[in-house]
């Protein structure tokens, strides 16, 4: 079955931690003026790789909605995304922003989570069933609905549920002139330990730049 091309595009402090610390705002750093722009950078990127919808976990927005940070201006939006798809499997968020949302989740979630999305009149797709959401099937049927090319922003796990499953075709990286360590901290990718170093994902460079910020762009392409 087809399915669409999953390009990862994430900002990073160059230790790869995309918070400063568990359970902190992903936009923390970018309040405080000190991430060279990686966030909106990376914003809009969408647009530049060809997203046509950008992904998400529960994980990313419940923090967001938990430590809540407000930025001096809005952040770039990405003009040629035609969806906010979120991957939901748990079904946990009480939604109330549903304008371009999209919700993934399992085909044995609570049915009053499934309630809520039709009362809301929010679209979904349900796939698989147990613990975690089928993600090859997920895509699929995303695919039927006409994406092509969607950027995956995390959080850290359903990144490396992606990366896992083999399912990330390109990468695209903003590193922030940033340190931030930590044994905790969110990275870039988490997930199961690498049983096989045949499972490791091989990339290969397609652009590098350097931004007059102090941030650095890395794109590569999976091989």
């Amino acid at each position: 079955m087809k399915r669409p091309k999953i390009i990862l595009n994430i900002f990073s402090s160059v230790d790869g931690k995309t918070a400063t610390a568990r359970g902190r705002n992903v936009s923390e750093w970018t309040a405080a003026g000190i991430d060279g722009e990686a966030h909106e950078y990376t914003n809009q990127l969408y647009d530049e790789l060809d997203c046509d919808g950008m992904v998400s976990g529960s994980e990313t927005l419940l923090v967001f909605g938990n430590h809540w940070v407000e930025l001096d201006r809005a952040l770039y939006e990405p003009k040629k995304s035609k969806a906010y798809i979120v991957f939901d499997g748990r079904g946990r968020i009480d939604w109330y922003q549903t304008d371009g949302l999209l919700v993934v989740t399992r085909e044995d979630v609570p049915d009053d989570y499934i309630e809520q999305l039709k009362e809301k009149e929010i679209c979904y797709i349900q796939a698989g069933r147990g613990d975690y959401i089928d993600l090859q099937l997920a895509l699929e049927k995303l695919y039927e609905k006409g994406f092509r090319r969607l950027g995956l922003s995390g959080g850290a796990g359903l990144n490396g549920a992606f990366l896992r499953k083999g399912l990330i075709d390109e990468v695209s990286i903003s590193f922030a002139p940033l340190a931030i360590g930590g044994t905790s901290t969110p990275s870039i990718f988490d997930g199961p330990e690498l049983t096989s170093i045949n499972d490791i994902l091989k990339l290969e460079l397609i652009t590098m730049k350097k931004i007059e910020t102090g941030m650095v762009w890395l794109h590569y392409r999976s091989t």
